[in-house]
């Protein structure tokens, strides 16, 4: 299992959202108005409107998936930049018994 994180702006979410959904990804976090300071400096979380700040998503998925969707993401992150971190996971299944 792999855990693909991404930082990006708010106005491109759906794009990277069509990413996951073309790799049949379909679980996902969207963690709203996030702040923070990288290489673009300071940014708040306190903008007018949500289009200027940031959201973190993030995704657990089988590497066969992650396989699918990687160059998509790197070229994404090329084009509008932000970050995406990934590492090795490993989840712990909850069944109802």
């Amino acid at each position: 299992m792999k855990k693909v994180e991404v930082i990006i702006e708010s106005i491109y979410t759906n794009r990277l959202l069509e990413i996951f959904k073309e790799a049949d990804v379909t679980g996902y976090t969207i963690i709203r108005d996030i702040e923070g300071c990288g290489s673009h400096g300071l940014k708040t979380a306190d903008e007018a409107n949500d289009l200027l700040s940031n959201n973190y998503i993030f995704t657990v998925c089988e590497e066969e998936k992650f396989e699918r969707m990687i160059e998509k993401i790197r070229a994404f992150i090329d084009r509008y930049g932000g970050k995406c971190i990934i590492s090795d996971s490993l989840v712990l299944l909850h069944e109802k018994k």
